[in-house]
């Protein structure tokens, strides 16, 4: 690996550090801080390391695909740091998709009492359709989306890495 490599990837640390410094403060580098969220009727508590690993990722992943398309995958380095970025990213994805996916099931059973007006005007109207009331799982179809188009990146940039790898042989 180049120096140059290694200067990169030391600015990329820094850079997720620093990021982290500004999010949570001086208690992010704490092993026993917490984050709290709260999600409608649930009170979430989680460790704030546990959110450095997906901007660690997240952030590689941005730094990486600017400087691999930017020079159009002719870095061998950079478009290895990349591809293994992006299967970290789909595997952060994926967790976080498991997520989602329980609590679309916890709130798909959930009824509004008392029932709303517009209920009955569009059942009246169209007797088939029902309003659509949860988010969650708009939000996890658009992650399967993402999964897809990672991974037609991570083909294409492997693609393109034996290409140039094979021609610089």
């Amino acid at each position: 690996m180049r120096r140059k490599e290694i200067y990169w990837l030391l600015g990329t640390i820094t850079l997720v550090l620093i990021l982290n410094l500004a999010i949570f403060g001086i208690d992010g580098f704490k092993t026993d801080s917490t984050f709290s969220l709260n999600v409608h009727d649930t009170y979430y508590v989680v460790e704030n390391i546990q959110f450095l690993f997906p901007l660690f990722v997240l952030m590689f992943f941005c730094v990486y695909s600017i400087r691999t398309l930017g020079r159009n995958f002719k870095n061998l380095t950079a478009n290895l740091i990349l591809m293994i970025v992006t299967i970290l990213l789909i595997l952060v994805i994926t967790g976080l998709n498991s997520i989602v996916d329980s609590l679309v099931q916890q709130t798909s059973g959930w009824t509004t009492y008392p029932p709303l007006s517009s209920e009955e005007i569009v059942s009246e109207i169209e007797p088939g359709v029902k309003p659509y009331e949860n988010n969650f799982g708009v939000f996890s179809n658009a992650m399967l989306i993402i999964h897809i188009v990672l991974l037609i990146l991570l083909g294409y940039c492997g693609f393109k890495t034996g290409l140039n790898y094979k021609r610089k042989e």
